[in-house]
């Protein structure tokens, strides 16, 4: 009885595994230049697996991989709706950064009573990023610790990239990027080894288009300007 059960979970492992292998060979073969199937695995709907296609958003497989389709799946849980792409989206984002930041990338401002954590792409010459810094110590006081990630909006080679590439460098980055998005002018440093590049077309990567772009600790982006106590409504 035992080796019938060891056998039947093998085959069942073996039978997963080329289920998976033959979805992702016939995904490839339609799958635009550049891209390529980087994960299969079972949903939570009978036949149907998730295709991660290196995009934010996974492609739906059916189980012999002949149909699939791209687009939004919702769950129904005590009559209400629950967005289970954008789950997926989250995880994947909360992935991409957490594999491609370390502490120094970040210039944090960190609440005293720490409740909530928040990543932020932010531009010096963004009108709403300065109206988010200059209220800076009110998200600290309910407990929400900020780290910043650079995104020049107009991009790497225009004034704005200059200017958060010399806070970054600066000795004391908390202070130069504050004067910056108070508006005073600083002579422009460029060092060698600043993360803005690889801040910014990590932003472009996980769907940045625009600052501030608040991400929370579960990977949702939330764009735009936020106060702090709606802020931390959304957080809660």
């Amino acid at each position: 009885m035992k080796f019938f059960l060891i056998l039947l979970i093998s085959f069942s492992s073996v039978y997963l595994d080329s289920n998976e292998s033959n979805i992702a060979s016939k995904i490839n073969q339609v799958l635009p230049e550049g891209m390529s199937v980087q994960s299969v695995r079972r949903s939570q709907i009978d036949n149907l697996y998730i295709v991660d296609i290196g995009d934010l958003q996974p492609i739906y497989a059916s189980e012999n991989g002949d149909f699939f389709l791209y687009g939004e799946l919702f769950g129904i849980k005590n009559g209400n709706l629950k967005n289970m792409t954008n789950i997926e989206v989250n995880l994947k984002r909360k992935k991409i950064l957490n594999e491609n930041l370390i502490q120094d990338d970040f210039i944090s401002f960190n609440a005293n009573y720490e409740k909530h954590v928040v990543t932020i792409f932010t531009d010096v010459d963004c009108g709403y990023c300065r109206k988010l810094h200059n209220e800076i110590k009110d998200y600290n006081d309910q407990g929400i610790s900020v780290k910043y990630v650079a995104f020049p909006r107009s991009g790497l080679e225009s004034d704005s990239y200059e200017k958060i590439v010399t806070a970054w460098c600066a000795d004391d980055q908390r202070a130069a990027l504050t004067q910056m998005k108070q508006g005073i002018d600083l002579d422009i440093s460029m060092c060698s080894n600043h993360p803005v590049e690889k801040h910014y077309l990590l932003g472009q990567r996980i769907g940045i288009t625009g600052t501030p772009a608040i991400i929370t600790s579960s990977g949702e982006l939330l764009p735009g300007y936020l106060p702090p106590l709606d802020l931390l409504e959304r957080l809660d």
